[in-house]
């Protein structure tokens, strides 16, 4: 079963999202760069991380690590919360004095599962999941605000009561889910970067084979076998999730818009959201605005 990465969509700026899921459904092996919370309100998860197996009950929490493969089996009549967070979240406090430990590391050594944990360290953490799933979900006026306080608070309750974990951090794991180490997170964390620099310029898949090194053959098959889709079908999923939020949130004529997404032209960029999302740029805007908001004519695409 092949591996891929997921990639959510979270806002660059705000990079987090909460939801629920149902156990009823197969979730394949996958993973992410983002850090994991699975909190079980509802009868029992079956879940794998790495290469552990594990069983959750209701009430129990699991953190799981970005670069970790994890999957989901069915369970039927069960309910989690998810939330997931990028450590950028927290990068004004990442280079302050008082901070000895690498964020990255703050989460890898920590130990993961709740049942581990004091009762009374586990029951604030439930405490403080359950209000950042709430805040989310009736998004009231500064609502972010409040996300990212809950954040720093389930970073310093980490810090300061979850136990560290005692079992060493490279256990014995298969040949498929090695290739999901670290160093392959962090070739792809360069690539990401490079996108998020460059995406408004002309890029090719030989300009980033070069940047990191790669051949193009080699750079396209790896990236290819690692997230599930080639890097130019990701770039173009990139530069539309760009579009849309200039799109719901400034006001700028399609040209100026595709221009600052990345895309050549008018006409490749209509081209791409509609296939992706089904309507064109304006009637987008318009469906979340109205007209009234949409000072300007769409484009003859023609």
């Amino acid at each position: 079963m092949n591996l891929y990465l997921e990639i959510p969509e979270l806002d660059r700026h705000f990079p987090f999202r909460s939801f629920i899921n149902k156990g009823d459904v197969l979730c394949y092996p996958h993973w992410h760069k983002e850090i994991e919370i699975i909190y079980v309100t509802q009868g029992t998860l079956d879940l794998g991380i790495n290469d552990n197996s594990i069983r959750m009950k209701q009430g129990e929490i699991q953190f799981i690590n970005g670069g970790d493969v994890h999957y989901f089996l069915a369970s039927p009549d069960s309910e989690r919360v998810v939330i997931q967070f990028d450590l950028s979240f927290f990068q004004e406090i990442s280079t302050l004095s008082d901070q000895k430990r690498p964020l990255r590391d703050i989460f890898t050594e920590m130990e993961q599962s709740s049942w581990n944990w004091p009762e009374e360290t586990a029951a604030k953490m439930l405490t403080l999941i359950q209000s950042i799933y709430d805040e989310n979900a009736n998004c009231k006026e500064g609502c972010s605000y409040m996300i990212k306080a809950k954040l720093f608070e389930i970073l310093t309750l980490i810090l300061r009561e979850v136990p560290r974990s005692t079992k060493p951090r490279l256990r014995e794991i298969s040949e498929s889910t090695l290739i999901q180490s670290k160093d392959m997170l962090c070739k792809l964390e360069r690539i990401f970067e490079y996108v998020e620099c460059h995406y408004h310029e002309t890029i090719s898949l030989k300009n980033v084979a070069e940047y990191m090194g790669f051949s193009p053959y080699y750079f396209a098959r790896l990236f290819k076998k690692n997230t599930g889709m080639t890097f130019v079908a990701y770039l173009h999923e990139y530069r539309l999730n760009k579009a849309k939020w200039i799109l719901l949130n400034e006001d700028n004529p399609i040209t100026e818009v595709a221009e600052a997404a990345g895309f050549r032209s008018v006409k490749t960029f209509h081209h791409f959201f509609k296939e992706a999302t089904g309507t064109s740029p304006l009637k987008y805007r318009r469906a979340i605005f109205g007209n009234k908001t949409a000072r300007y004519e769409e484009e003859s695409f023609s």
